[in-house]
């Protein structure tokens, strides 16, 4: 145990190209939430989506900014997910000043990743399990599709199934990093 601990500290091994499954994943990382930030700028635009509630989201300011930094959110997420098979997520660009060409300690990105994985797992499990008991009428929990026909459920699913393989993508990025950094 304490030297799974002691190796997490260490710098790691810098260099080594990802193995091609977490080269996937990383890529998935980014392109996942892609559907579900498309449809939601799509929302906001003004484009009927079939969203009861779209106009709470346009019509004020606090809801609009809500959803365009929780797309934000992700697309920054996706984007630092990338480090985890890139170069520059082993090593700091040498034009960051003060810390440039320097390693990043493995654990740095294993932790914050791993926590934050962690939580989107839990979140998504909450959100899951909020809808199928919509669904089957298990409880009155509220859900976006509330209101929608058939093609438009279509479409939110088309959107939002990918995004909710995003933490099972990340899982993966993370391990492939995890073991690509080993000493």
């Amino acid at each position: 145990m304490r030297s799974g601990i002691r190796s997490l500290l260490r710098v790691g091994a810098t260099g080594r190209p990802p193995p091609r499954w977490a080269r996937a994943a990383g890529w998935a990382c980014l392109l996942l939430p892609l559907p579900s930030v498309l449809w939601r700028l799509a929302m906001l635009a003004g484009v009927d989506v079939g969203f009861a509630d779209a106009e709470l989201f346009r019509g004020q300011p606090g809801p609009t900014m809500y959803v365009l930094g929780l797309n934000a959110v992700e697309l920054v997420v996706g984007g630092l997910c990338l480090g985890l098979i890139m170069p520059w997520g082993e090593r700091l660009p040498r034009r960051v000043p003060g810390l440039g060409g320097r390693a990043i300690p493995r654990a740095v990105p294993l932790a914050i990743g791993g926590a934050g994985n962690v939580a989107m797992y839990a979140i998504f499990g909450s959100l899951l399990a909020s809808f199928v008991g919509s669904w089957t009428g298990a409880t009155k929990a509220w859900t976006p599709d509330r209101g929608m026909d058939g093609a438009e459920r279509a479409v939110l699913a088309v959107c939002y199934v990918p995004f909710m393989l995003w933490p099972v993508a990340i899982t993966l990025a993370l391990v492939g990093y995890g073991m690509r950094r080993r000493a």
